[in-house]
C-alpha cells in the first residue's frame, strides 16, 4: 500500500507549544496508521526551521478532517517533499529525530539546546533574558495641545527626550483602533505634571479636548497641591488667557530660550515629586 505524506512548517521557537499538536498526532494514530512521524530541524539562527513529517498508509481521510477540525491554522508545506528534504541535508544541516509515540515527544523537543535543537526555545530565553521594560514606564509628562500645533510640539517633544524626560504625546501614544478617551485618560491619570500648551487654535478647538484637559489640570491642581502643570503659552495675548490661567507665570514661546526654560523647569519640579 502506498503511504501519504504530510509535511508542516512549526515555530522553531515556540516549539514548547507545539508539542500538543505532535502528541496529539500520535495519541490519535498507531503504528499501523501512522507508518512514520518526526521532526527534521534547521539550526540557522537566521532562519530556523522546524518541519514535522507524518507518513500515513491509512486513514488519510481522518487525518485531514482532523487537521481541519482543530489545527487549522497549522501551515502545511506544499511542492516540498521528503526527498527534496533529504537532498537538502548538507546544505540546510538538517538535525532529526523520529517518534514512536507521544512518551518521547518531551524528551526530544526541550526548552534547553540538545542534540536536535542548538538554540533554547523562546520561554528559556525570555527567562534569562528580559525584555527591557523601560518602554513601558508611566509618562510623568503630559504635552495638552491643539493638533495645529504639532510642529511646535514635535520640537518640544523632541527636546524632552533629548533630556530624558518622560513625556505622553498623543502622536506616538495613540494608535489606530485605539479609543481615544481612553488613552487620553490614561495619560491624564498617570501624569505628574501637565504641560499646557496654549495657542489660539488650542482656545478655539471645536472639539473640546484640548479645553478639558486644561480644566483637568487646573482642577486637580486645586484639590492637590502636588499635581502641578505649566503654561507654555505659544502665541496668546496674556489679556485673552483664560482668567485662571492668566494668575499663573507661564512660559512665552516666542522667547528664545523657552523650550531650555521649560526643560529645566521640569527637571526641578520632576525632582520635587
Amino acid at each position: 500500500m502506498e503511504t501519504k505524506m504530510y509535511i508542516f512548517s512549526l515555530n522553531y521557537s515556540e516549539r514548547m507549544k507545539e508539542k500538543v499538536f505532535i502528541k496529539d498526532i500520535l495519541k490519535r494514530y498507531d503504528s499501523n496508521t501512522l507508518v512514520g512521524c518526526g521532526l527534521f530541524v534547521n539550526n540557522n539562527p537566521y532562519n530556523p526551521e522546524m518541519l514535522l513529517f507524518a507518513s500515513f498508509e491509512k486513514g488519510v481521510d481522518d487525518f485531514e478532517s482532523f487537521i481541519k477540525s482543530n489545527y487549522p491554522s497549522k501551515r502545511r508545506i506544499f511542492n516540498y517533499f521528503i526527498d527534496d528534504i533529504f537532498e537538502s541535508f548538507q546544505s540546510c544541516g538538517y538535525n532529526s529525530a523520529t517518534f514512536i509515540d507521544e512518551s518521547e515527544v518531551d524528551s526530544i523537543i526541550t526548552d534547553n539546546p540538545n542534540f536536535l535543537f542548538l538554540f533554547p526555545s523562546k520561554q528559556k530565553m525570555n527567562s534569562i533574558w528580559k525584555t527591557n521594560s523601560g518602554f513601558k514606564k508611566a509618562s510623568r509628562i503630559f504635552l495638552s495641545h491643539s493638533s495645529k500645533d504639532n510642529k511646535i510640539m514635535d520640537d518640544i517633544f523632541n527636546e524632552l527626550q533629548k533630556s530624558e524626560i518622560h513625556a505622553w504625546y498623543d502622536k506616538y501614544k495613540i494608535e489606530p483602533g485605539d479609543s481615544i478617551t481612553e488613552k487620553l485618560n490614561e495619560g491624564l491619570d498617570r501624569s505628574d505634571i501637565g504641560v499646557i500648551c496654549i495657542s489660539k487654535s488650542f482656545l478655539n478647538s471645536p472639539n473640546g479636548w484640548t479645553k478639558n484637559e486644561l480644566n483637568f489640570f487646573v482642577q486637580r491642581r486645586m484639590h492637590n497641591s502636588d499635581k502641578a502643570f505649566i503654561i507654555f503659552n505659544i502665541d496668546v495675548p496674556h489679556e485673552d488667557l483664560p482668567p485662571l490661567v492668566q494668575d499663573y507665570k507661564y512660559i512665552n514661546y516666542k522667547e528664545a530660550d523657552s523650550i531650555n526654560v521649560l526643560i529645566e523647569t521640569l527637571k526641578k519640579k520632576l525632582k520635587l515629586l
